[in-house]
């Protein structure tokens, strides 16, 4: 008799268990990912940017037009986010050159993109990439 009053008094424990154990486990994993996540497509974005701008900056027919060309990628990038996104990223520029002026053959240019991205809870985190590219030598 008292078996059946144990069985049935525990009848609901294992699924209570189970989720005040693995509950809070799953929770910080599913958080880890989108975190993890977050900052891989940020790092796949500012490499992305880093080799288009300089891409763009070197195929310019002059030096007035290269780094309108470079910017150019950037705000056009910019303008397919949505408001809260371009909110959320920041995204800054730095164009160096080996040779002055830039454009000369076989001088070697570099653009560095910076991205600052806040997050939740204010906390902002920075990606930086770099590209680099060689001047065609038959220009």
């Amino acid at each position: 008799m008292k078996l059946g009053i144990l069985l049935r008094s525990t009848r609901g424990s294992a699924i209570s268990e189970f989720l005040v154990f693995t509950l809070p486990f799953f929770t910080a994993l599913l958080v880890m990912v989108v975190l993890i996540n977050d900052k891989s497509m940020a790092i796949s974005e500012a490499k992305n940017l880093a080799r288009q701008s300089v891409r763009a900056f070197v195929t310019s027919p002059s030096n007035e037009l290269a780094r309108v060309r470079a910017y150019q990628v950037i705000d056009l990038y910019q303008s397919r986010l949505s408001d809260g996104e371009k909110f959320k990223r920041k995204i800054a520029m730095t164009i160096n050159c080996s040779e002055s002026p830039c454009l000369v053959k076989g001088g070697k240019v570099t653009v560095q993109i910076k991205v600052s991205a806040s997050g939740v809870n204010g906390l902002t985190s920075d990606v930086v990439a770099e590209a680099s590219e060689f001047v065609d030598l038959w220009r």
